[in-house]
């Protein structure tokens, strides 16, 4: 069962309307990070599909083949294909893989990464002459190249990028990263000035592509209660490389979405300063998806916030329809505002619920709102 219904064709200005406040889209753009293992069930693939791995950060776990993505994408009512350009495999290279039977449905195992907290690969100056840096002039635009004749009118790719800070302390491992705040700053920078660097370089070329609209920038900053380092040392070594890459974008005439998990209302202020235009996904145990619509709704679109930990995961349909009928309620009137879990989908929400949080974004997202 796809649970299928009426769905409005592909468009990604739908999506860009949204984030850049131009005017209310002719409905609330949804907008996640769905999944392989769900992506195949809603198609009805029974056969096993090969798939490119990712892991932490977003939490799926595995792309489909592009023409896969695309197919999904269409019948799903999504307004962009993602694909992946950054130095993740590299990243994530490092991390510790786990095999268990993540989902909802079905008796297959999947795969997750787990990043080590410990010491990682790079604690000293050494270890970072001798790390295996990678070449940003040797990204792979094979699929980019793709996408341009695969992607049907009006749909575009969503680059799904980031993991500059997240890079940083994966490579080095949590603990080793923060002793070496206090005492190796220098190789700190030096962590920084290098994946920073690289991942800039990366998302030049990708987003050069025509068939590119926009970038997905996930970088973990938080936990739900609050910022995983100080505001200071983000303004220091992050924020700058964070709008580097926005600058870069936005001179292309694309659009920018920012992804933390956790409470980042400390350094909200510094992520507008920055010229993102939409954070994602907003969970809602660490803010109040409402009160930053009231705060910063004019100066930020906000993306996401069906609860992951209760509703999408165990609770009804029923249950997730009324969710989605109530952000869209108080959150979509004017514009600003884009449809998603409070996360991502991971392959163990139920395939009704994630259909229910679709057909509740097309049943009652149409502009002008009028649920009373």
């Amino acid at each position: 069962m796809s649970g299928e219904g009426p769905r409005p064709e592909p468009d990604f200005d739908r999506v860009r309307t949204a984030l850049l406040h131009q005017r209310e889209p002719d409905r609330v753009p949804l907008h996640d990070h769905v999944d392989g293992y769900l992506k195949r069930q809603f198609l009805g693939l029974t056969t096993a599909l090969p798939t490119t791995r990712t892991h932490g950060g977003m939490g799926a776990s595995g792309r489909l083949p592009l023409e896969h993505e695309v197919e999904f994408a269409c019948r799903a009512g999504y307004d962009y294909v993602t694909l992946g350009a950054s130095m993740h495999a590299t990243i994530t290279g490092t991390s510790t893989l786990v095999a268990a039977k993540y989902a909802a449905f079905g008796d297959e195992y999947q795969e997750r990464g787990w990043a080590n907290e410990g010491d990682g690969v790079i604690t000293t100056a050494r270890e970072f002459e001798g790390f295996p840096w990678p070449d940003p002039a040797e990204f792979d635009t094979t699929l980019f190249e793709r996408a341009t004749a695969l992607l049907p009118p009006g749909m575009k790719v969503l680059v799904d990028h980031g993991k500059v800070f997240t890079g940083v302390w994966w490579l080095m491992g949590f603990e080793a990263f923060c002793r070496a705040i206090k005492r190796d700053p220098g190789l700190i920078a030096r962590m920084y000035d290098r994946v920073g660097a690289a991942q800039c370089r990366i998302l030049d070329v990708a987003t050069d592509f025509e068939c590119v609209g926009g970038v997905r920038f996930a970088d973990d900053l938080a936990y739900s209660e609050g910022l995983m380092v100080s505001p200071a040392h983000l303004r220091q070594h992050f924020f700058p490389w964070l709008k580097a890459c926005v600058d870069l974008v936005h001179r292309k005439g694309k659009v920018f979405i920012y992804h933390s998990d956790g409470d980042v209302r400390l350094v909200l202020e510094d992520l507008i300063a920055c010229g993102v235009d939409g954070l994602h996904p907003i969970e809602p145990k660490a803010m109040d998806i409402a009160e930053l619509k009231r705060k910063v709704g004019r100066r930020i679109a906000l993306c996401g916030n069906i609860d992951l930990g209760y509703t999408l995961t165990r609770g009804t349909p029923a249950e997730v329809d009324a969710e989605v009928k109530e952000r869209i309620r108080v959150l979509a009137p004017g514009g600003g505002y884009l449809l998603g879990s409070s996360n991502s989908v991971p392959e163990y929400v139920p395939l009704e619920n994630f259909n229910a949080m679709r057909e509740a974004c097309f049943r009652y997202g149409r502009y002008p709102i009028s649920i009373s």
